[in-house]
């Protein structure tokens, strides 16, 4: 089982080549599949993952830590979200511009067994 995150984070290159030449270099890296980053536009990307063991030891977490800070050391914009299972455990981190992508919310999920009826129906 394991603890479980929700995991999401905007990476804004300065240009298109730049975003293309930079994801071109880190997806060298096993850990860093393409086909987990949605492209937003021409100059952005996010990743976005739920119930992920995000444990700061894993290679895969290496992988995606290691991307965001080279983004950052490359002055991109951007904004990193992890929501994990207790309450109080929520980062939110993001450069001086950030692009707004992500918000951090809490909701509730009741499961139904059963129908739903509109108020005043006899049931």
């Amino acid at each position: 089982m394991g603890y479980r995150s929700e995991v999401a984070y905007v990476i804004e290159f300065k240009d298109r080549e730049h975003r293309i030449r930079f994801m071109a270099t880190a997806s060298l890296d096993p850990d860093i599949k393409l086909e987990e980053f949605e492209l937003l536009d021409d100059t952005s990307i996010m990743f976005y993952r739920q119930d992920i063991k995000w444990y700061a030891e894993f290679d895969y977490v290496k992988a995606h830590e290691l991307l965001l800070n080279t983004a950052k050391e490359q002055e991109c914009e951007w904004e990193f979200c992890r929501v994990g299972e207790n309450m109080e455990d929520n980062v939110y981190e993001c450069s001086d511009s950030p692009s707004g992508e992500l918000v951090v919310t809490r909701s509730i999920f009741t499961p139904t067994h059963g129908k739903f009826y509109p108020i005043g129906e006899q049931l």
